[in-house]
């Protein structure tokens, strides 16, 4: 990450390169966006794994650095108009990366799984046009995670985070995702 370019200040009069950064990397409010092949491959592998059919919805993968927040490990977003035009993509699945990076494989896959798990398309038929939603929790997580693989994955992201940021008992509980 070293080299990465802080953003011209807005005053700035001197001729400016270009917003769009040919690394694919934006910085913003103190966050650096990236995209993830890692991340996205996962998503594949999910999808084909546990049998999940999300068409025709396009999924972007980010990882947020430092991190989204410190209690909010991972976030499923349902793209605007805007977005949707600009980078083609229905949904974003953003994962704070300092936690990203400490988490071993299984628990990677778990966590993009959970987050997959909120991409909803509906088919209107009445329009004859897609809707895209964002489904809520069963409870914290989703039964279909519980039911085949339990809830160790989810400790081990909250303890991961929890031990990162140096959270007491009672912080480590309100980490989310």
């Amino acid at each position: 990450m070293e080299d990465f370019k802080e953003p011209l200040d807005i005053n700035e009069q001197e001729d400016a390169p270009s917003s769009l950064d040919p690394t694919g990397r934006i910085a913003l409010s103190g966050k650096e966006l990236l995209e993830s092949p890692e991340m996205e491959a996962f998503g594949k592998q999910v999808l084909e794994k546990e049998n999940i059919d999300l068409r025709p919805a396009e999924i972007g993968y980010l990882l947020v650095y430092p991190n989204i927040s410190k209690t909010v490990v991972a976030k499923c977003l349902k793209c605007s108009r805007e977005v949707k035009y600009y980078s083609g993509y229905d949904y974003l699945i953003e994962i704070s990366g300092e936690a990203w990076d400490f988490l071993d494989e299984k628990t990677k896959y778990m966590l993009i799984y959970h987050e997959l798990l909120h991409i909803q398309p509906v088919f209107n038929e009445k329009k004859e046009e897609w809707n895209y939603r964002v489904r809520p929790h069963d409870f914290g997580d989703f039964y279909e995670i519980n039911d085949k693989h339990g809830s160790d994955w989810y400790k081990t992201v909250q303890s991961t985070v929890s031990s990162l940021y140096d959270m007491n008992p009672m912080e480590e509980g309100k980490i989310t995702f």
